[in-house]
C-alpha cells in the first residue's frame, strides 16, 4: 500500500478510511422558503464543530426542508468533520439526531471504535489538511476522506488504546486546569498589589486637578486606511495591550488624512484610556509611534510630569479603585461609553511626586515578579499541551498498548466490517426505493452520495 504514514505493529493493517466507514455530507435548504427554518431538527454548520458533543445548534430546520433538499439527518453518535472554511478539519460528535450543511460530513464507521477513529484523525490532522483540494477555498473532499490511510488495529486493542488515551488526557487536563488557576492567582496578586499600593490614604482629590483629557477621532467619511505602511499610524483600541501597544496589526493612513486629524494625535508622554467597546484599557504608546492618530474610542491624558508621573497614572487608572468608578460612570446604551467629563470627576488619592515614585518602583518590582511567574506557568502549560500530541503519536504507532495474541485478527475484523457495511448500504438503498413518490418527484437525491 502506497499511502502508509508510519510503521505500525505487525498485527495491525494499513487500509483506507473507505474500507471501515461511509461518508456523507449535508446540504442547505432553500432559505427563500421560511418554513424550512421553522422546524425542530438541529442543523449543524461547520463553525459549530469544535471537538465537542453537539446537542444544540444555532438554527433548526423542518422535516419538509430535509425532504426537499440535500440536507440529511444523521443519528446521535455520528462523527462529524468540517470539510472547508475556517474550521476545516475540526470534528465533533452528535449528541442528538441532527442534519448538517454541505460544509460538514458525517463519518459512519462500522464495528471499529468511533473514538479510536476520532483520536486518529486528530493525530493526523496536518497530514489530512495537506491533501486539501481546490485553489479558491481548499477543502477536504469526501474523495480525500475515503482514500485517507487508516491504521486498523484489533478491535480489542482499539478499546485499550482509547481507554489509555483518555486516562492520560484526563491527567493532562487536570494539570492544565491547575495552571489556569495559578495564572488567575497571579493576576489577583497583581490586582491586590495595585489597590494596596495606590489606595493607601483617604486624602482624595478630583482627577481633573492634575490632568486634561482629549478624545481621539474617527476617519473622515469616505476615507479608509492605507493599504501600505506609511509614516502615519492610526491607533485603535484593539491595538492596546499590556499597558502599551501591540504593533503586529497597526493600521496606517495617508498624509492627506493625517493633516485632517493631526490635532487628535497622541505621543509617548501621554496616557491613553479606552472609552468605548472594551472600556478602561490604559497605557502609553512607544516612542516610535509618537504623534500617531488616536481612535475616537479612546482618549488621552495631558499632564505636568513634575506633578504626576506617567507610570503612576497608568497604574492608578488600572486599579480596582478607579475601575469601580468607571463601572459606575459608564453610560448604559446599546454601545456603552465612558464620558470624558465623568473621567475628570474621578476621585484619586493625593500623593506627592516622591510618594508616586516610591509606589511605581514597588509596583514595577511586583509586576516583574508576576510576569516571570506568568511566563513560567505559560511555558509549563504549552509544554503540557504538547504531551497530548506525543501521546496520540505513540498511540497510533502501537506504543501505548500491548498487542495480545487473544485479540481478533485484523483480517477477520476487516471481513466483518465489509459485511456490515454491505448490509448498511443495502438498507439505505431500500429506504430510497420505498420513499413516497411525491417526495421523489420533488427531489431526487441519494443518501449514498
Amino acid at each position: 500500500m502506497n499511502n502508509v504514514l508510519y510503521k505500525i505493529p505487525d498485527s495491525w493493517k494499513w487500509i483506507t478510511l473507505d474500507e471501515v466507514s461511509f461518508t456523507s455530507s449535508g446540504g442547505t435548504p432553500d432559505r427563500k422558503i421560511s418554513n424550512y427554518f421553522r422546524g425542530d431538527i438541529p442543523w449543524v454548520k461547520s463553525g459549530e464543530l469544535n471537538y465537542n458533543v453537539i446537542t444544540e445548534t444555532e438554527e433548526y430546520i423542518s422535516q419538509e426542508a430535509v425532504d426537499y433538499s440535500s440536507a440529511k439527518v444523521f443519528p446521535k453518535g455520528s462523527l462529524l468533520i468540517a470539510l472547508y472554511g475556517n474550521t476545516v478539519g475540526r470534528m465533533a460528535f452528535l449528541g442528538v439526531d441532527a442534519a448538517t450543511n454541505q460544509a460538514v460530513a458525517s463519518i459512519k464507521s462500522f464495528i471499529i471504535n468511533p473514538k479510536y477513529l476520532y483520536y486518529y484523525l486528530i493525530s493526523s490532522k496536518e497530514e489530512l489538511l495537506s491533501k486539501r483540494e481546490g485553489s479558491a477555498q481548499p477543502n477536504i473532499s469526501q474523495k480525500v476522506l475515503n482514500s485517507f490511510p487508516f491504521p486498523l488495529a484489533p478491535i480489542e486493542e482499539q478499546m485499550r488504546i482509547v481507554e489509555k488515551i483518555e486516562e492520560l488526557f484526563s491527567e493532562i487536563d487536570k494539570s492544565l486546569e491547575q495552571f489556569e488557576k495559578n495564572l488567575k492567582d497571579v493576576e489577583n496578586l497583581w490586582i491586590i498589589s495595585l489597590n494596596k499600593s495606590i489606595c493607601d490614604n483617604n486624602n482624595l482629590i478630583n482627577l481633573e486637578s492634575l490632568v486634561e483629557i482629549k478624545g481621539g477621532k474617527r476617519l473622515p467619511k469616505n476615507f479608509n486606511y492605507s493599504e501600505n505602511k506609511t509614516e502615519y499610524p492610526y491607533i485603535r483600541v484593539s491595538d492596546f495591550s499590556n499597558y502599551s501597544v501591540d504593533e503586529s496589526n497597526i493600521k496606517y493612513i495617508s498624509k492627506e488624512i493625517y493633516e485632517k486629524l493631526k490635532n487628535y494625535s497622541i505621543d509617548s508622554e501621554n496616557v491613553y484610556i479606552s472609552i468605548a467597546g472594551t472600556i478602561g484599557l490604559v497605557g502609553s504608546i512607544p516612542n516610535n509611534l509618537s504623534n500617531a492618530i488616536l481612535t475616537e474610542n479612546a482618549a488621552k491624558f495631558i499632564f505636568d510630569s513634575e506633578k504626576l508621573l506617567k507610570d503612576y497614572l497608568i497604574y492608578l487608572l488600572d486599579s480596582p479603585f478607579i475601575k469601580e468608578q468607571i463601572n459606575r460612570s459608564i453610560k448604559a446604551t446599546s454601545q456603552p461609553k465612558l464620558a470624558l467629563y465623568k473621567i475628570l470627576e474621578f476621585k484619586i488619592p493625593k500623593h506627592t511626586i516622591s510618594e508616586q515614585r516610591a509606589i511605581v518602583e514597588k509596583l514595577e518590582e511586583i509586576r516583574a515578579y508576576c510576569n516571570n511567574l506568568k511566563d513560567s506557568i505559560n511555558e509549563s502549560y504549552f509544554s503540557t499541551i504538547k504531551l497530548k500530541d506525543k501521546i496520540l503519536q505513540e498511540a497510533f504507532q502501537g506504543k501505548l498498548s500491548n498487542q495480545l495474541n487473544t485479540d481478533t485478527p485484523t483480517t477477520n475484523l476487516l471481513n466483518d466490517i465489509q459485511k456490515e457495511k454491505e448490509q448498511y448500504l443495502l438498507k439505505q438503498q431500500a429506504i430510497i426505493k420505498n420513499r413516497p413518490k411525491l417526495k421523489k418527484k420533488w427531489k431526487k437525491k441519494s443518501y449514498l452520495s
